[in-house]
């Protein structure tokens, strides 16, 4: 007996519940969207845009500001070369994000962005916008002239121009910045990713089961890449290492 549509359609569903996206998970959509410019429409009414004077072609601005949605780039510059601050890095969080659907495709989870269901992606996703936000702060609250760090009230008055109290000098740096030479730095990132992708899949052997190979490479390399980042910030601030890789070509 042939196959009527009907049927053909039912044979084709995958064996676990889903749920229209329309109207449930659109409603929710709609409904943040009003939030958040309701929220802006609020906050624009109590505050001002932190806009500056008109720029002076003779004169340069001490620190000189991208605006807050870029200063966690050009925080990023104090411990990077320009190329991977301002290039590879973003490239790198770009590339993740559309690497997402194609390593994420469990099917019993899919539609399901809770902690329960997705502890992992929960984390890693928090840790990076954290991460972002707290180079948006550094850079936009704590960044003073010469793009030293100034402590709001130890070093500055709250809402004021100034980043000293009165009769108050500003900061020099007296940091002793040091290279690692480059037979250790290439040492120390070949074991720490070497150790990063074997470690994770030894002691988690269901997840890197079912991700398999590739697609656990995928996700490891991006981890490690981004934890990469948060080390190499406290080489600089705590042990006053600039750059842990050191060529004629490029400096990491």
């Amino acid at each position: 007996m042939a196959e009527t549509k009907t049927d053909a359609m039912i044979s084709t569903q995958p064996g676990y519940d889903r749920m229209a996206s329309w109207p449930y998970f659109i409603w929710v959509v709609l409904l943040c969207m009003f939030f958040i410019t309701i929220l802006i429409w609020t906050v624009s009414m109590f505050f001002n845009a932190p806009l500056e004077e008109a720029a002076e072609w003779a004169k340069t601005p001490n620190p000189a500001k991208a605006p807050w949605y870029f200063i966690g780039l050009q925080e990023l510059l104090v411990y990077f070369d320009p190329w991977i601050a301002g290039v590879i890095i973003p490239n790198q969080i770009l590339i993740g994000l559309i690497l997402i659907p194609y390593v994420d495709t469990a099917p019993e989870v899919q539609g399901c962005y809770n902690y329960s269901r997705r502890k992992f992606q929960f984390v890693f996703f928090s840790f990076g916008i954290f991460l972002w936000f707290f180079l948006i702060i550094t850079g936009q609250l704590l960044r003073g002239p010469s793009w030293e760090i100034y402590w709001p009230i130890i070093d500055y008055p709250l809402g004021g121009h100034e980043w000293t109290y009165p009769n108050q000098i500003l900061k020099a740096s007296q940091a002793k910045l040091h290279n690692l030479s480059l037979p250790v730095g290439i040492t120390i990132s070949v074991i720490g990713f070497i150790v990063g992708m074997t470690l994770p899949a030894i002691m988690f052997k269901k997840y890197f089961k079912e991700l398999g190979i590739i697609k656990y490479s995928l996700v490891m390399t991006h981890v490690l890449l981004t934890l990469g980042v948060v080390g190499k910030i406290l080489l600089r601030l705590v042990f006053g290492i600039k750059y842990v890789i050191v060529t004629p070509w490029f400096n990491i």
